[in-house]
C-alpha cells in the first residue's frame, strides 16, 4: 500500500506543474517535501525544483518551460488525466487482495515503465530550453535526481534504477 502510495504521488508529481517555479518561488516557500528517498514525497512542481536546482532562468526560458508544462497537462488529459493512474492503482490494489502478488507486481513495473519515460521526456524537453552555460549544472542536477531514485528503490525492495 505504501509503494502503491509513493508511486501515485510520483506520478502525481510528474503530472503536474506550478505557476510559482515559472515565476522563481519554490513551492512551500523553498521547503522541500520529504526526506531523502529518491522522488518520494515530491508534491508538484518539485521535479521541476530538483533539475533546476542552482539554474537561474530568464523570462523567456520561464515561458518556454511553462508551455512544456502547459503541453505535458493537456497531453495527461487526453490520456486520461489522473483518473487513469488511479485506475492502474485501483487494479494493483486488487490484484494484490486477490493474492496475486506476481500481477501486482508486473502492473507496478508497467507503471515505473511509463513514468520513467515521461520524466525522460520531461528532463529532454527542459534541457531543450537551457543555455550551454546551464547545461553542465542541469546534467549534475539530472544524475543526482536519478541517484537518489534508484538509492530509495533499493531500500524499497523495488528493481534498481536505470
Amino acid at each position: 500500500m505504501r509503494k502503491t502510495m509513493m508511486v501515485a504521488a510520483l506520478f502525481a508529481a510528474m503530472a503536474s506543474a506550478t505557476a510559482l517555479h515559472a515565476q522563481g518561488n519554490p513551492p512551500g516557500g523553498g521547503r522541500r517535501g520529504g526526506t531523502g528517498g529518491g522522488m518520494r514525497g515530491m508534491g508538484p512542481g518539485m521535479m521541476d525544483n530538483q533539475l533546476l536546482k542552482g539554474i537561474t532562468l530568464s523570462d523567456a526560458q520561464k515561458a518556454k518551460l511553462e508551455q512544456v508544462r502547459e503541453a505535458e497537462r493537456s497531453q495527461m488529459q487526453a490520456q486520461g488525466g489522473r483518473s487513469g493512474g488511479r485506475a492502474e492503482m485501483d487494479s494493483v490494489r486488487a490484484a494484490r487482495e486477490r493474492g496475486d502478488t506476481a500481477l501486482a507486481q508486473r502492473l507496478m513495473a508497467e507503471q515505473r515503465s511509463r513514468m520513467d519515460t515521461r520524466r525522460e521526456t520531461q528532463i529532454t524537453a527542459i534541457r531543450g530550453i537551457l543555455t550551454s552555460d546551464q547545461l553542465p549544472q542541469f546534467d549534475a542536477n539530472v544524475a543526482e535526481m536519478k541517484k537518489r531514485a534508484a538509492e530509495g528503490r533499493g531500500r524499497r525492495g523495488g528493481p534498481p534504477g536505470r
